[in-house]
């Protein structure tokens, strides 16, 4: 009886223990997490606000590679919400909330899951080095344990599942941004505008990377158009658009275009829809013809557009939806407002496809006899949200 007291008094002190030590640990745990990179602030933080990208560099897939995820609300800023739902009982249901923002600056997200303590949340912080070719991204945890003794214990554990969640997303938000194009792009307006297809004559050139090569394709390509919409009774409706198809070292592959005034045309008696051009198999990864098709006025080319003539086609140009920007100088800044459009797409999660009616283009909405640098154009990448 005396052993069974003795064991008694001994658990009661072990209790008794545990509770006083419960009280006196910390009721609120916090930890930070940081790790530097060299993208520009506005492409970090545009990253960070908004969960389109999130699924990339959660580490929560690294867990569970079949983790559902699921986006609510706007598309960025305050009440954008991700939702996510796993088998894996270690990461369970849960979900991450954009409650506040400072722009370039911080960026704080409420969490909801299964990890122990309430007021859940992380604040990520932007910090550019006093140089500012690096930039380092601090996130810090937080989370409330009141009067709840077994979560004041688990809070000793917070350098444990938090903290590695935390790191490894840290490192694969890092890796992903160093695969976006290093371009800042805030000091540009840069808007998402719904597209109507429209019918365009164009010309398919190439020229030296100057701005006189260029100009001298240009002008020879309108020529051809020109006198094939004379040709076909049709009249330009909207402006010359210069269509991209690579910008090389050297060289500059791309599209002279014009909107034509019907969306058909007679060639030879017959007429011809003009419609959205569709690549043929050997341009979409198919074996080659082994010798090169002539194509006659009337047919399909191999890019799935009209032939109107040798040089000219015809094709239904983008619609739905792209981004879009304005821009007033010399048109040798062009590729950067398009390098800063495609950041701008991989930051805020927006799929685009640099091929067909996906490609770059421009369009010259200043008086062609303007001088040089004070030409305006409107720059387009079509993107699926």
């Amino acid at each position: 009886m005396i052993r069974i007291v003795e064991v008694l008094v001994a658990l009661l002190i072990v209790f008794l223990l545990a509770v006083v030590v419960g009280v006196m640990l910390p009721d609120h745990g916090h930890i930070e997490r940081t790790v530097e990179v060299s993208s520009p602030v506005r492409q970090v933080y545009d990253s960070i606000n908004t969960f389109r990208r999130y699924p990339q560099w959660s580490a929560l897939r690294s867990f569970d590679p079949r983790i559902q995820m699921t986006l609510e609300g706007p598309e960025s800023g305050p009440r954008a919400k991700v939702s996510w739902t796993s088998a894996v009982q270690k990461i369970g249901t849960g979900s991450l909330e954009i409650k506040s923002n400072e722009p370039d600056s911080k960026v704080n997200i409420a969490i909801d899951n299964n990890w122990t303590g309430n007021n859940k949340n992380y604040t990520v912080s932007l910090q550019p080095s006093s140089s500012g070719k690096t930039l380092k991204i601090y996130v810090a945890y937080d989370v409330d344990y009141g009067w709840n003794l077994m979560w004041r214990y688990a809070g000793l554990y917070i350098n444990g599942d938090p903290a590695t969640v935390i790191q490894t997303s840290l490192n694969n938000l890092s890796a992903m941004l160093a695969g976006f194009p290093n371009t800042d792009y805030k000091d540009q307006q840069i808007a998402i505008t719904d597209l109507a297809a429209k019918p365009v004559f164009l010309v398919n050139t190439k020229a030296k990377r100057t701005l006189e090569d260029v100009a001298e394709a240009t002008s020879t390509a309108m020529t051809a158009i020109d006198a094939a919409m004379k040709k076909a009774g049709l009249t330009a409706v909207g402006p010359r658009m210069t269509i991209t198809t690579n910008w090389g070292e050297e060289d500059y592959t791309f599209s002279v275009a014009v909107p034509v005034s019907a969306a058909s045309v007679t060639i030879a008696g017959q007429q011809h829809a003009i419609e959205t051009p569709v690549l043929s198999p050997s341009d979409t990864g198919g074996d080659e013809e082994e010798q090169p098709k002539t194509f006659n006025p009337g047919d399909k080319d191999k890019s799935g557009m009209l032939v109107i003539d040798a040089n000219v086609r015809a094709a239904l140009w983008s619609q739905g939806k792209a981004l879009v920007t304005e821009y007033t100088g010399s048109p040798a800044a062009l590729p950067l407002m398009r390098l800063n459009q495609k950041a701008y797409a991989e930051t805020h999660g927006y799929h685009y496809n640099e091929q067909g009616v996906g490609r770059f283009w421009d369009e010259l909405t200043s008086a062609p006899d303007a001088a040089q640098d004070q030409q305006t154009f409107k720059v387009y990448l079509p993107i699926q949200l």
